[in-house]
């Protein structure tokens, strides 16, 4: 969906702000993609290539719009150069006091009427807003994995997120092609990681307790229940890490043992099995 050229900032360019990126140049705006590390930058920018790429070669989009769609994302290491930008969303690692640093940084150097936005899967938007002096303009904009794909965006809801910046967010959400939907209650977690989550839980504890293989698991998760995806697949796709953290955090927040962390999820996240994006996790990819 084409827009009239305006300036969407993206700091962090792993897998999803990657992800993000393409999102928003395919939509028609011009981007400023940042990242503290160069290699980060170039590991995204093969990502964006090949994702716009590959929906040329389905027919999605032509080559032409694929070329444009690229060659409006600007890529750097100083977070100075999204300044003029009229939103940000920020999508660093899934942990509170990194996205507080990163908010707050953004808070300085934004003029007073952008909108901060954070991808954050689960954690208070009140809580991070509270590192800014504009709590009422940071919201949630949450998109899933992989984004290019998913149509909806869960947009999660501060204590201070006014009015306005609710129809904002919906507003430049819809102008991305995506489906924003509004969270009003800011709970650990929000909507989407409640359902999600769990499942990897009680997945991860059956593994371990040794009452199904992995495989057969995913099996009746996706050829019994219907399911599109099986939970160990599902946590190989999000990334193991952001799960364990999401998982943790959730934990901490609602102080029920049930989201005690599953050992067996710790223990491949400590060995570095991060799921696709390291090539291993519960399963091989190449």
């Amino acid at each position: 969906m084409e827009t009239a050229s305006r300036t969407v900032g993206i700091l962090g360019t792993g897998t999803m702000g990657a992800g993000i990126v393409q999102v928003v140049a395919q939509a028609g705006y011009d981007v400023v993609a940042c990242d503290r590390s160069v290699e980060a930058l170039e590991r995204a920018q093969l990502y964006v290539r090949d994702g716009l790429n590959r929906f040329a070669r389905k027919g999605v989009i032509t080559e032409d719009e694929a070329g444009t769609a690229y060659d409006r994302i600007h890529w750097t290491v100083n977070a100075e150069e999204m300044g003029e930008a009229e939103s940000v969303i920020e999508a660093v690692v899934e942990r509170v006091e990194p996205k507080k640093e990163a908010l707050g940084a953004l808070d300085a150097l934004l003029p007073p009427g952008s909108l901060l936005l954070t991808n954050t899967s689960s954690i208070s938007i009140t809580d991070l807003a509270s590192a800014t002096g504009r709590p009422e303009r940071v919201c949630g904009a949450h998109f899933f994995t992989p984004p290019p794909l998913r149509e909806a965006v869960e947009i999660p809801c501060g204590l201070l997120t006014s009015d306005e910046t609710v129809e904002r967010v919906k507003e430049l959400v819809t102008s991305f092609g995506k489906l924003p939907v509004v969270v009003r209650k800011d709970v650990p977690g929000f909507v989407a990681n409640r359902f999600i989550m769990p499942l990897l839980i009680e997945a991860a504890r059956l593994l371990e307790e040794g009452v199904a293989s992995k495989e057969d698991i995913d099996l009746l998760v996706k050829k019994g229940i219907g399911f599109p995806i099986g939970p160990f697949e599902l946590g190989d796709l999000i990334g193991l890490d952001v799960s364990l953290d999401v998982i943790s955090y959730m934990h901490d927040e609602l102080g029920e043992p049930y989201y005690a962390p599953p050992r067996i999820l710790k223990s491949m996240v400590r060995a570095g099995m991060l799921g696709r994006k390291t090539g291993a996790g519960f399963y091989e990819y190449s």
